[in-house]
């Protein structure tokens, strides 16, 4: 089944997706450890420098590759700085599911719900079953969802995922703001509005709204939103440089076992060679 799921992305990434060229990466990133590439990759898309990120995540290899895999898959579900590309998209999924990506996992579930001409049941299945076995809840709940083809209640996000997957944006954005004002208010939903905003996907791109929302989601405890915040103390995106405050949040975040936030972390915490 691994191999299989595999052998569907390479063929259809060979066929669609070309490297950036035209791209040139800094020393100080080809020189850096995986995980330092990653958050350095993540920064310039938070600045809306989507060519770059693009390339940045298509040459990291090793620990780091699967999440740069999921993040590629981001790029091109969007059409941020690439033609929008659902196959594309599906294709960077499924290589970053067999790399270890729990959230490339879910996404392949997703798609299996609202493109399933594109993703089987079967191959969902399996991924989410990996993911949930590797402790993500989650993916837990929406196999449920696949398995009973019915909205799992526990999990309002899911049908914002879905809305914006396949491009009911206002529907998208009401839900989010019924969300995030009810009592007391959903921060999952205030950090999905905020990265909206950043991204200016369904939205007009506002970093100083998406900046305030952070910090009210941020300051509430989510890990997401903490580093995010975090970035953008550390790249001026939104907030001004500090680097005091972007250490802050960065441990915030990993304090509460947020992937990324304990990856760079930990970068940060190795000797340079």
């Amino acid at each position: 089944m691994r191999a299989v799921v595999f052998a569907l992305g390479v063929l259809s990434m060979a066929s669609v997706h070309q490297a950036r060229a035209d791209v040139e990466l800094t020393d100080d990133f080809v020189s850096a450890q995986p995980r330092v590439q990653l958050y350095m990759a993540y920064a310039e898309y938070k600045m809306a420098n989507y060519p770059l990120a693009h390339a940045m995540w298509q040459q990291i290899e090793g620990s780091a590759k699967a999440e740069a895999l999921f993040n590629l898959g981001i790029l091109y579900e969007q059409g941020k700085g690439v033609e929008q590309s659902l196959i594309a998209a599906r294709d960077y999924y499924l290589q970053a599911a067999e790399a270890g990506s729990r959230a490339g996992a879910y996404q392949v579930g997703l798609m299996a719900l609202e493109h399933p001409q594109m993703v089987s049941a079967e191959t969902a299945r399996h991924w989410l079953m990996v993911a949930a076995l590797d402790g993500d809840e989650d993916a837990g709940r929406l196999l449920k969802t696949l398995a009973s083809h019915q909205p799992d209640s526990s999990d309002p996000m899911l049908s914002v995922k879905r809305l914006l997957m396949r491009g009911d944006n206002e529907q998208a954005i009401a839900q989010l703001i019924k969300l995030s004002e009810q009592s007391p208010p959903n921060y999952a939903a205030i950090t999905e509005l905020a990265w909206l905003y950043e991204t200016g996907l369904a939205v007009p791109r506002d970093l100083n709204k998406a900046a305030e929302l952070f910090s009210i989601a941020a300051e509430a405890g989510n890990a997401r939103a903490q580093y995010a915040l975090s970035v953008m103390y550390s790249t001026g995106a939104g907030k001004s440089v500090d680097p005091a405050l972007s250490m802050q949040w960065l441990k915030k975040s990993a304090a509460q076992h947020y992937k990324p936030a304990v990856a760079q972390l930990s970068a940060e915490a190795e000797p340079e060679n």
